[in-house]
C-alpha cells in the first residue's frame, strides 16, 4: 500500500499565497503509513466523506487499502470519493514556500534601496535571533528587543511580529499587550502569517484585550491559508469544542492532521490525544502513543522559547512526555513498566523546570501540576502551591483557575472557598470560560456562598457559550430538571448533543436513556469530569 500526501482543494497543505510577503517554514510531510493510519483510523460517516471530497486525499486507492477501508466500516460512497479525490489532487501544482520579502518600489535603479534595506533587515532579524536564543553570543532578550523593534520600523513583518510577541510576554521590553497588538497588525496587512495567527490567538482568547471570536476567527484562517501550522491546530480545536459553530469531530481530526504535516507540535498532540480517547477517530492506544512519540521526537533551538500564550508549542513536547509516562504506568498501549514511566515523566519534568526557570508563566503551571500530580517529583503541595500562586499572581489565568481549586480543595492550604471563589472570579473576569463553570459549580454547591441554582445557571451558560464541555452537560442538566431555569427538554437535549458529539460518555449515556424512556426518565448528574482537552488548554 502506498500513500503520499494530503492535500486541500481550496485551501492546498503546502501552497502559500502569491502575494510577496507571505512566508511559512518548509512543511515536514506526513509518511505514507501517517496517511494511511489517518485515512483508515477516521470514524467513516457522511461528514468524512464530505470532507474527504473538500480535500482532496492523493491515495492510492489499491485492492489492499479498499478492503482495510471497508473492515473500519467506509461507505461505497466514501471510497468512492477516496478514489476520485487522487486524480484530482494530481491536478493540484503545488507552490514551494518563499522567502519574506520588503514590498519593492516603482523606481528600480541600478542598486534599488529596498534590496539594501532588505539586506541591513535581514542582518538585523538574524542578529535579534541570535540574542534571544543565546546563539554563538550571550543570550540577551534586551538586546534580541531593541534589534526586532529597529528592523521592524524598517517593514520587516517578521521583525515586526518578533517584537509584538516580545511586547506580549514582557521578554526584554515592558509588557504592553495593546503595543502588541498594534504591532502584529503591521505585520498581518503584510499578510505574514505568523502575526495573522498570534493576533486569532489573542482576539479568540481575549488576551488582555476584548474578546472578538469572528475577527479572530478570520485572522486565525487567514493565516492557515497561508500556511501557519499552530493557526491550523486552533482551528481544529473550534471545530471540535463547537465555540464557532457545532462541534465536529471529524473536521478536527483533518485540521490536526494538516497541523501535524506543517509541524505543530501541539497538531500531532491533539492527534494523539483523539485516537488515545476515541475522539472523531477510533479508539486506539497503539497508535496514539505512536503519534506522541512523534511529539516528544520534535526538536529545534527555538522550541524552549516558545511557552507563551501565542505560541506555546514546548508545552505540546512537556504534555506529551507524562502522556507517555501515563501509558507506561497503566499499561495501556505497551506492557506496564514503571521505571520506563518515571523516565517520560522525568524528561517532561525537565522541560518544564527549564521554563520555569526562564520566567515563563504557564511553565510554572505545568510543573506546579507535575508537584500536585506526583509525576517526575515527589508529591509536594507547598512547592505546587508556590508555582501556581507565582504565576497567579502575575495575572496568568490558568495558574489563578488552579489556584482556587487548590483553595477550593485544600491542597497546599486550608480548605478556604472564599479564597477559591477570588481567584475563579479574577480568571473569569480575564475571559476563562473554565473559571466561569467552576464559579457555577461554587453556586449549584452552596460551597462559600449561599446556594443560588438561578446564578449557577448564569455561570455554566457563559462556560457553555465558551466551550467548555462539562459545562455544557451541566447546563443541558439544569434545564431538564428545571434548576434555575425553566424546564425545558428541548434546550436540555440541544446541550447535551453539543456534550456528546465531543465524546462525553456520561450525556451519550443520558441521551440514550432519554430516546429509550421518551424523554420520561434520566439518570443522575455524573460528577464533575476533565474540563479542558488538554492540560493548561489555550481555550480556557
Amino acid at each position: 500500500m502506498r500513500a503520499t500526501t494530503l492535500l486541500v482543494g481550496s485551501i492546498l497543505l503546502f501552497m502559500v499565497g502569491s502575494v510577496a510577503g507571505r512566508t511559512t517554514k518548509t512543511p515536514r510531510p506526513l509518511s505514507a503509513a501517517d496517511v494511511e493510519h489517518g485515512l483508515k483510523s477516521a470514524v467513516p460517516n457522511a461528514r468524512m466523506a464530505a470532507l474527504v471530497k473538500q480535500y482532496g486525499v492523493d491515495f492510492e486507492l489499491t485492492n489492499g487499502v479498499e478492503k482495510e477501508l471497508r473492515r473500519a466500516g467506509a461507505s461505497d460512497s466514501l471510497i468512492l470519493q477516496i478514489g476520485r479525490s487522487r486524480a484530482r489532487a494530481k491536478g493540484n501544482a503545488v507552490e514551494r514556500p518563499s522567502t519574506y520579502k520588503v514590498a519593492s518600489h516603482e523606481r528600480r535603479p541600478v542598486n534599488p534601496p529596498h534590496t539594501r534595506t532588505q539586506t541591513a533587515t535581514q542582518e538585523l532579524l538574524s542578529q535579534a535571533n541570535k540574542y534571544r536564543l543565546g546563539s554563538g553570543v550571550v543570550q540577551n532578550e534586551t538586546k534580541a528587543a531593541q534589534l526586532y523593534r529597529k528592523a521592524g520600523e524598517m517593514g520587516n513583518a517578521e521583525a515586526q511580529a518578533r517584537f509584538a510577541e516580545a511586547l506580549f510576554d514582557g521578554r526584554g521590553v515592558t509588557r504592553d499587550p495593546a503595543g502588541s497588538r498594534a504591532w502584529l497588525e503591521k505585520a498581518a496587512r503584510q499578510g505574514y502569517a505568523r502575526a495573522e495567527c498570534d493576533l486569532g490567538v489573542m482576539l479568540t482568547n481575549g488576551f488582555d484585550i476584548g474578546q472578538d471570536l469572528a475577527k479572530g476567527l478570520q485572522y486565525l484562517q487567514a493565516a492557515a491559508r497561508h500556511g501557519d501550522a499552530y493557526a491550523e491546530d486552533y482551528l481544529g480545536q473550534f471545530a471540535e469544542s463547537g465555540l464557532i459553530g457545532d462541534p465536529s469531530p471529524s473536521e478536527a481530526y483533518m485540521h490536526y492532521l494538516k497541523a501535524a504535516e506543517r509541524g505543530s507540535a501541539w497538531g500531532t498532540y491533539n492527534v494523539a490525544r483523539m485516537h488515545e480517547h476515541g475522539i472523531g477517530v477510533n479508539k486506539n492506544a497503539t497508535e496514539a502513543l505512536r503519534w506522541y512519540m512523534k511529539v516528544a521526537s520534535i526538536g529545534g533551538a527555538d522550541l524552549p522559547g516558545q511557552w507563551s500564550d501565542l505560541r506555546s508549542e514546548a508545552g505540546a513536547l512537556a504534555s506529551a512526555n507524562f502522556r507517555i509516562g501515563d501509558m507506561y504506568a497503566g499499561g495501556n498501549g505497551v506492557p506496564e513498566d514503571p521505571r520506563e514511566a518515571e523516565k517520560w515523566y522525568q524528561r517532561g519534568v525537565d522541560m518544564e523546570s527549564a521554563g520555569a526557570r526562564a520566567g515563563w508563566l504557564m511553565a510554572h503551571v505545568y510543573l506546579a501540576n507535575a508537584y500536585l500530580q506526583s509525576k517526575g517529583v515527589p508529591l509536594d503541595y507547598d512547592e505546587a502551591m508556590h508555582w501556581m500562586r507565582k504565576a497567579a499572581g502575575h495575572g496568568y489565568r490558568q495558574a489563578q483557575v488552579n489556584l482556587g481549586s487548590m483553595y477550593r480543595d485544600g491542597q497546599g492550604t486550608p480548605q478556604n472557598y472564599g479564597e477559591a471563589m477570588h481567584w475563579y472570579r479574577k480568571a473569569a473576569d480575564q475571559g476563562s470560560a473554565v473559571a466561569e463553570w467552576r464559579i457555577g459549580r461554587l453556586y449549584f454547591d452552596g460551597r462559600g456562598v449561599i446556594r443560588d441554582l438561578t446564578e449557577a445557571a448564569t455561570w455554566f451558560r457563559r462556560a457553555a457559550d465558551g466551550g467548555v464541555l462539562v459545562a455544557q452537560w451541566d447546563l443541558g442538566m439544569m434545564y431538564y430538571r428545571g434548576y434555575g431555569v425553566s424546564k425545558n427538554p428541548a434546550t436540555a437535549r440541544a446541550w447535551l448533543q453539543k456534550a456528546a458529539a465531543r465524546g462525553y460518555a456520561p450525556a451519550r449515556d443520558v441521551l440514550g436513556k432519554l430516546d429509550a424512556a421518551g424523554d420520561s426518565g434520566i439518570a443522575n448528574a455524573a460528577a464533575e469530569a476533565d474540563d479542558s482537552a488538554r492540560p493548561a488548554s489555550r481555550l480556557q
